[in-house]
């Protein structure tokens, strides 16, 4: 219904814009004028200024067919009149106007385009330089596949509801959300040889979108964005010394995240008519969400895992003020020189964090949750650079550059959790009133009656208070030393030897005050022993319930040290004047690594060449290959991302012009993955996993080859008229280790066209008349699973824009 409204409105809107185009058309194609173009918009002297202004207004109108969602996704150039382009430029003619010298502003995309901008720059010559820049974005991200449950549409669900299908044709983790973006600027005194620098920029991100949470069923959860960053800069440069620049800056960055999470998805009714929400994944052979999930009558059994209400909100608060020293000097004779040293003590809170379900945890029989407590953390940040460059003579240089960047992450979490139980959706929980001295501070629901709670052996403790540190550091220092020497002007080459050290050390301190009440209280930490006998900190109360310590906690620290030593090399050659060949390698070898995917050896080789065989002839070529490998024992990790392309540009005369290219990428990755399966799953290396009961371990292998295509023509038959011509033309096959058997291959295997042309026809001194149209078409490769057939991510669209540009 949605997409037939918005196909009705979109008709609607092509036919009142039918007379509009006519009337551009005619107004830009009609008239002959009777003088020739400008060659350049001189603009107009009013008082000291030389006022130059340009405005592009006109308007888009579109047909799309196909995934509406994919199209917002991808492109997101919607219907309707816009404001292209808009510029006013003011140039002092004697360069000592009053109040600035130079101003330039220009703006672009208002109407109604995804992205829009606007840009000041003012200038008074001596005095200072002003910057703004305002951007907005608006992204919508819809694109079904990321983060869908895959749901098969048969065996059919028993009693479903009318209507009820299991298929999801949109992402769960879908986000219409919008970007507002400035950054201003001021330097002070520019020119003299102590100079200031202040500065703000603010970010914000916000808007509506969706996620998952993963507790019993994969519920849907409604999220309200919004995060700010606040940036505050002051900065002075010193240029006392020849040659030398010094500066100093203070930047305070704050941090403000304002997201929180609702459940809104109560849409398929229990017997007493109460809505509840099922979550997104559903698979009746598996049993998803729950056995015979659907009553007769089309209701839902009271024993699935289902939400009637979900609420999660904190307000995080970071500061990050930062210091840095920098230099660059080539005051000494021979010498280039460069320092920088930085420091970053910043602090972060959650001060109001909570969490609050009601619904029901079939595996625990969970029915009410209240967790709460503060976060607090801290992030401190050193980090120095330094470079020299030596120009031994003429044609030797030795070039050194060192990096140093230390950071530690301390932080620490304080959780409570009042937890309630109950057999099914419709029986409230029972309130056990503990005794002997035990107390909690829950406060029982409002539904809940007094008796004792129904546990099963997997149920939570009744009331939890944990605390949970971690800590994350690095330690890293990078030097590279290289020599350079220039036989001549047409050969030159370069060596060197980079090492690098890393020790990443990490910690975890965890500790909890736990207790179990009746019936099963004997479950958790507290599980009777083989022998019979309670665990270490676990303890038994008069009432019936046990309380659990955690005994002797201790932290859990770890590091690991990475050595790595790297060569470089390479050399540029001019063998003539119109051809330029450099070439570029970097072999390494580390001893250890931190994730499995991170290589211990790499190889990187790179090829660029410039070729101008004439004058309105330019040939680019380019090649670059990456291997990494980490293929030790249970990891067998071999990576490679391999790229060759050409560019070429032609201006043979004045009228014709035309740009062209072509890149070829082709990615691959291997790495033993473990997972779990309910079906055998053949292939290499599929083995259980070693030690680990109930996972299957299987080599996982991804391929990605891409073929990427472009030129641009333009032609210009008379003085007035320019014509252009163009297409990006992208076409990727590939192929990944598939666990699930509804999971198609999407955009591994697939086309994405966007052909498009138009003219520029200048009518009468300063009027230009545009008229461009631009086609976006993409298409995966359908394979035979549902989520292909029935909700497929393809489109068309076809978009024309007409516009009139005046410059005065």
């Amino acid at each position: 219904m949605q997409e037939m409204n918005r196909s009705r409105k979109a008709r609607s809107q092509r036919l009142r814009w039918v007379q509009w185009a006519c009337a551009v058309a005619a107004i830009s194609f009609s008239c002959l004028p009777l003088r020739a173009q400008d060659p350049e918009q001189k603009g107009i002297d009013q008082g000291n200024y030389n006022i130059k202004q340009s405005i592009e207004f006109g308007g888009r109108f579109t047909s799309i067919g196909g995934d509406v969602a994919t199209y917002d996704t991808f492109v997101n150039l919607q219907e309707g009149a816009r404001l292209l382009g808009f510029t006013t430029e003011m140039q002092s003619i004697d360069h000592h106007a009053t109040l600035f010298d130079r101003l330039y502003f220009s703006n672009f995309g208002y109407g109604g385009d995804p992205n829009s901008a606007s840009r000041l720059r003012i200038a008074k010559n001596k005095l200072y330089n002003f910057d703004a820049l305002f951007r907005r974005d608006q992204n919508a991200w819809n694109y079904s596949l990321l983060a869908n449950p895959l749901n098969p549409t048969t065996p059919a669900f028993t009693n479903a509801p009318a209507g009820f299908s299991p298929l999801i044709g949109f992402s769960p983790h879908l986000f219409t959300t919008g970007r507002h973006m400035g950054d201003f600027n001021l330097l002070l005194l520019p020119e003299s040889r102590i100079r200031f620098r202040l500065g703000y920029s603010q970010n914000v991100s916000e808007g509506p979108s969706f996620s998952t949470i993963h507790q019993g069923t994969e519920q849907l959860l409604f999220q309200n964005e919004k995060d700010t960053v606040n940036a505050y800069r002051f900065g002075v440069d010193i240029r006392v010394l020849p040659r030398t620049n010094i500066s100093y800056d203070q930047i305070f960055s704050y941090y403000k995240g304002d997201t929180g999470y609702t459940d809104n998805n109560q849409t398929l009714p229990l017997t007493n008519g109460t809505l509840v929400d099922l979550g997104v994944s559903f698979n009746a052979a598996a049993n998803q969400p729950c056995g015979n999930t659907f009553l007769v009558g089309g209701f839902v059994n009271p024993t699935c895992s289902a939400y009637l209400s979900y609420l999660r909100h904190g307000r995080i608060r970071t500061n990050s003020p930062t210091e840095q020293l920098s230099m660059q000097s080539n005051y000494f004779k021979n010498w280039d020189l460069s320092a920088r040293v930085s420091y970053t003590g910043g602090d972060m809170r959650e001060d109001n964090w909570m969490e609050s379900l009601t619904g029901r945890e079939a595996r625990t029989n969970l029915l009410d949750q209240n967790n709460s407590g503060p976060i607090f953390g801290r992030h401190v940040s050193a980090n120095a650079d330094f470079g020299a460059t030596w120009h031994i003579n003429d044609h030797l240089s030795f070039i050194d550059s060192f990096h140093y960047s230390n950071w530690h992450n301390p932080a620490q979490f304080d959780q409570s959790s009042c937890s309630f139980f109950s057999p099914n959706l419709l029986t409230a929980p029972n309130v056990f009133t503990p005794g002997g001295g035990v107390s909690t501070p829950c406060v029982a629901p409002a539904n809940g009656v007094a008796g004792t709670p129904v546990h099963v052996a997997s149920s939570a403790p009744d009331f939890s208070i944990a605390l949970s540190g971690l800590f994350l550091k690095q330690d890293e220092k990078t030097n590279l030393a290289e020599l350079e020497y220039q036989f001549s002007n047409k050969l030159g080459v370069r060596g060197g030897f980079r090492y690098r050290h890393r020790a990443i050390a990490d910690n975890d301190f965890e500790t909890a005050t736990d207790i179990f009440f009746p019936s099963t209280a004997n479950r958790g930490a507290c599980a009777l022993l083989t022998g019979g006998g309670l665990p270490a900190g676990c303890t038994a109360n008069t009432d019936g319930s046990f309380t659990f310590v955690t005994p002797n906690p201790a932290a859990d620290p770890s590091e690991t040290f990475i050595n790595e030593y790297a060569g470089v090399f390479g050399f540029w050659a001019r063998p003539t004047k119109n051809l330029r060949i450099s070439f570029d390698t970097e072999l390494s070898a580390a001893d250890n690594s931190f994730t499995r995917i991170s290589p211990r050896q790499t190889q990187e080789y790179r090829l660029r060449t410039k070729y101008k065989p004439a004058e309105w002839l330019n040939v680019n070529g380019s090649i670059t290959i990456w291997e990494g490998r980490n293929n030790v024992f249970d990891v067998n990790n071999l990576q490679h991302n391999r790229v060759y392309g050409f560019s070429a540009t032609a201006q043979p005369n004045e009228k014709i012009g035309l740009e062209l290219g072509y890149d070829y990428n082709d990615v691959f990755s291997q790495i033993l993955v473990c997972f779990t399966s309910s079906a055998v799953v053949t292939g290499p290396n599929s083995v259980n996993c070693t030690g680990i009961p109930g996972l299957i371990q299987q080599l996982s292998i991804y391929t990605n080859k891409s073929n990427f295509g472009y030129f641009d023509a333009s032609w210009t038959p008379v003085r007035r008229l320019t014509a252009r011509l163009g297409a990006n033309i992208t076409g990727t096959s590939g192929s990944v280790l598939i666990i699930s058997p509804n999971a198609p291959s999407g955009p591994l295997d697939s086309r994405y066209y966007q052909p498009f042309g138009g003219v520029d026809y200048h009518f009468a001194k300063g009027w230009t008349g545009k008229a461009y149209w631009g086609y976006y078409g993409y298409h995966e490769d359908e394979s035979n699973v549902v989520q292909d057939l029935l909700a497929p991510r393809n489109f068309r669209a076809n978009l024309v824009t007409l516009s009139v540009r005046y410059a005065f």
